[in-house]
């Protein structure tokens, strides 16, 4: 399994910082005119670390940010990012212990812009984190990586809500239809302990791009992404998981087991040894 990977590093002009020993750092992020609108407006890439708010930004905010990374910052709400908030711009997502995290965005507004640019998500140790994104959305057209490990609670990666005909009000959806979100360029997904995760989507996942997928200590995962037959010659996606998950592993006509390369055990699956008498 490939290490975790390195927060971002590249920094942009507007870059903002907001550390352990900042003062007055809650008072500041709230109110007209005050630090979480410069955020919000202006800045194009955000770190935050070692302090102890209930929320970073203000509401409706967030459109310049290109690149976030947030550490150890046990007192962050419920949820990082609400409806509210439009992130057309930003490429990397990278958290790592979040302790009272429960999601890290959610939307209930049909807007393909929010996460357009959005390329890699990172997320370790949010150890109540139960979803990544909940809500109504089209795709994540320019995702390409999702490395999630250490996140005890996790259930859901996404969560569409589609057939939640009350929630929307929407006349045009369809309960007996089957939904699909498509992941145009999704190419290397990593999960690593997360033993209450069910699915990463909540309906049909397409990752026609996919190239590497590696699984450990996902012992309720029951799907993987539909990835299509690969024409002649084209490599198929490769998978390194538990027997015993792949085994468990749900599929259906176009969603096969032979869509993927030849199956990787990893390397910490240990078989049952078989019983047998000791004699003496």
């Amino acid at each position: 399994m490939q290490a975790f990977p390195q927060p971002p590093t590249t920094k942009s002009d507007r870059h903002v910082e907001i550390a352990e020993g900042s003062f007055y750092v809650e008072t500041e992020l709230e109110g007209d005119n005050a630090l979480g609108q410069l955020i919000g407006y202006y800045a194009e890439s955000l770190h935050v670390h070692d302090i102890s708010v209930p929320a970073i930004l203000p509401g409706h905010y967030g459109w310049s940010l290109r690149w976030c990374c947030m550490e150890r910052c046990p007192n962050l709400d419920t949820g990082i990012f609400s409806d509210s908030y439009v992130f057309s711009k930003l490429e990397t997502f990278w958290a790592s212990h979040l302790l009272m995290a429960r999601w890290i965005w959610s939307t209930r507004s049909v807007n393909s812009a929010r996460f357009e640019n959005l390329q890699h998500i990172h997320l370790r140790s949010c150890t109540r984190l139960q979803v990544v994104l909940a809500g109504w959305f089209t795709n994540l057209p320019s995702l390409e990586t999702l490395h999630i490990i250490h996140c005890g609670d996790l259930s859901h990666v996404f969560i569409c809500n589609r057939q939640d005909k009350d929630t929307y009000n929407s006349p045009f959806l369809k309960p007996d239809k089957v939904y699909e979100e498509s992941f145009p360029k999704l190419t290397s997904i990593h999960l690593h302990d997360l033993p209450k995760l069910q699915q990463i989507c909540d309906v049909k996942m397409e990752a026609p791009a996919l190239k590497s997928i590696k699984i450990r200590g996902c012992w309720g995962l029951r799907r993987l992404p539909s990835v299509g037959a690969r024409g002649q010659g084209e490599k198929k996606p490769a998978v390194e998981i538990e027997k015993d998950v792949w085994d468990a592993l749900e599929w259906d006509a176009d969603h096969r087991p032979d869509h993927f390369e030849a199956l990787v055990h990893s390397r910490y699956y240990k078989e049952k040894l078989p019983r047998v008498s000791v004699l003496r």
